[in-house]
């Protein structure tokens, strides 16, 4: 576990990791621009399946800096690794097998046996190697302070570990349950999102000060100097929040430490960028700002949608204007077209006098189902979503649709598109840095034959 590996698996996990967020980040937008249901997240279970090998993946991209600086959590980093690799495993026996009822999933498979006898195998030869050759790579350093780079990357550590647990466990017990007691146990959103909120909140804070940490231990008075911008950062988004009529804790502590995090992250790229210029965007602690960027969009925006949305049916008639929360709608015909497999009939609604949007139905004939697809105005302040509800009589010249109105829905997806450039910007070599100590040293070769 050298310098060779560190490169090589820090590479490679870097990549995954980098496609498994686009994954993820692809399927919340289909999610929300296909089903019809408002949402980008539900906790579906082939939806964990993607998300629990993403939080221990990222823990490893976080701690495997330590081990490069300091020496240290080296069968901690081996064993995320492990555990990243064997869950992408899970999850795809998940996915692949037919054991789950999911829209995400695919049908029933004969591969769903190999895959679980490569994930038991997988799990089974790599803690025996671990338990044979751990000693070997045991780190020599320790962590000095709590209030300290390492410390915090500890911490994430531990969180991300412990969520990934509670959402594995969350999503397979019911499958235990059923193939044990022949009884049908669901785990819910509600249940995640009990678990989800105080998580985020907590990584955000530790977004807030991990930044401006030093390696090994830091001062109240580097810290107060470090933190001095951010804080104003923190403080001017919790005033434009309430400005703007926010209310509830939850979502003004995540604007408030949103704030905060996102001056954090800035103040290292204003540093990196004049001391090298457009170089400073490069590597992966200065790429990593702008991953965290990303992350912070999307935990705003999350807590925005889902606290502030409200929603109102409406009876549109032909040449009759409905309004709600501020807009008009208005009926101007439906759309029908028909094939051999399905009938699609759009209502067409004029909103706010402009654009005009194409809820619509679909009736597959094979199966006898309606299927509905939104039609959505988005704008960076909020999204106006508009789903039909069947059935649609077109001689009735009237429909009746749901408005949603969801806020700052866009900079999910702006959230989304920095994660990946963060990425890419990552990959890129930047200023060579070298160890702190001595025990940054690699490990002898006949440690990892």
């Amino acid at each position: 576990m050298g310098e060779g590996w560190l490169v090589e698996t820090r590479r490679w996990a870097l990549f995954s990791w980098g496609f498994l967020t686009l994954g993820i980040i692809l399927g919340s937008w289909w999610s929300y621009e296909v089903l019809g249901w408002s949402g980008v997240w539900a906790w579906d279970p082939v939806e964990n399946a993607s998300f629990i090998p993403w939080l221990t993946g990222t823990a490893y991209i976080h701690s495997v800096l330590v081990q490069e600086r300091r020496g240290m959590l080296r069968v901690w980093n081996l064993s995320l690794l492990i555990s990243t690799f064997s869950l992408t495993i899970l999850g795809t026996f998940l996915t692949r097998s037919g054991v789950l009822n999911s829209v995400h999933a695919f049908s029933d498979s004969n591969i769903g046996p190999f895959l679980l006898t490569f994930f038991a195998i997988i799990v089974v030869v790599s803690i025996a190697l671990i338990g044979w050759r751990g000693e070997k790579l045991h780190s020599p350093g320790t962590i000095d302070s709590p209030l300290s780079r390492e410390g915090a990357f500890l911490a994430n550590n531990v969180i991300f570990s412990v969520f990934a647990f509670v959402v594995l466990l969350g999503t397979v017990f019911p499958l235990i349950i059923e193939a044990l007691q022949n009884r049908q146990l669901v785990v819910g959103e509600p249940f995640f999102d009990k678990l989800a909120v105080p998580v985020g909140i907590t990584l955000l804070f530790l977004m807030c000060i991990a930044p401006v940490l030093p390696w090994r231990k830091a001062s109240g008075e580097l810290l107060a100097t470090r933190l001095f911008w951010p804080a104003w950062g923190g403080i001017g988004a919790l005033a434009l929040s309430v400005g703007v009529g926010a209310t509830g804790l939850a979502p003004l502590l995540t604007f408030t430490l949103g704030g905060f995090a996102g001056g954090a992250a800035l103040r290292q790229l204003v540093l990196a960028t004049r001391r090298q210029g457009l170089r400073g965007f490069l590597g992966r602690a200065n790429g990593g700002m702008v991953v965290h960027i990303g992350v912070i969009l999307i935990a705003v925006a999350l807590a925005a949608s889902n606290s502030y949305t409200h929603s109102q049916e409406l009876l549109l008639k032909q040449d009759v204007v409905a309004t709600f929360d501020g807009h008009t709608f208005e009926l101007l015909g439906f759309r029908e077209e028909s094939d051999d497999r399905r009938t699609v009939v759009a209502a067409v609604v004029r909103v706010d006098g402009g654009k005009s949007y194409t809820p619509a139905i679909t009736k597959f004939k094979s199966m006898g189902t309606n299927i509905g697809t939104p039609s959505v105005k988005s704008s960076f302040i909020k999204d106006i979503y508009l789903t039909v509800e069947p059935p649609i009589k077109v001689s009735s010249k009237a429909v009746k649709i749901k408005v949603f109105i969801k806020p700052m829905v866009m900079w999910l997806w702006i959230g989304g598109g920095l994660m990946g450039i963060g990425t890419l910007l990552s990959a890129f070599p930047g200023r060579r840095r070298k160890p702190t100590d001595a025990t940054s040293a690699p490990v002898p070769s006949e440690a990892v034959a």
